[in-house]
């Protein structure tokens, strides 16, 4: 893995809050009106049941457990979304990082820095 990958990651897993268990993720339309899916953080795994379709571009909102309005506001007003989509085979969700050509893999990222089993409807193992 490249040094400019690993400083990418460790970058963006700035931004990337600590996950417990509870913590909501929306995967939203790029103007923040439409929730095209949600899902919680449940023992390490972040299983969504559904996903738009592949190449959709998306917002990832990340809620803690106890978000109170204050928090919700601000993650809907779109200062703490992350820039993404779905991947062409849609078994991934892929992190846009400003000023970086390459976007990382949101499985991956959360399996490394999180510990957090990302599990979308495409690719899954059941």
């Amino acid at each position: 893995m490249a040094l400019t990958h690993l400083f990418l990651i460790g970058q963006l897993t700035l931004h990337l809050p600590l996950m417990p268990a509870g913590t909501e993720v929306r995967l939203m339309s790029a103007d923040l009106f439409t929730v095209y899916a949600s899902a919680q953080v449940e023992r390490l795994y972040l299983k969504f049941k559904e996903l738009p379709p592949p190449g959709t571009e998306v917002r990832i909102l990340i809620f803690p457990p106890d978000a109170d309005d204050t928090s919700l506001a601000e993650a809907l007003s779109g200062a703490t979304a992350l820039k993404g989509f779905v991947s062409e085979a849609g078994t991934d969700i892929l992190v846009l990082y400003e000023g970086e050509s390459e976007p990382l893999s949101l499985r991956a990222l959360l399996l490394q820095e999180r510990e957090i089993w990302l599990d979308l409807p495409l690719g899954r193992s059941q």
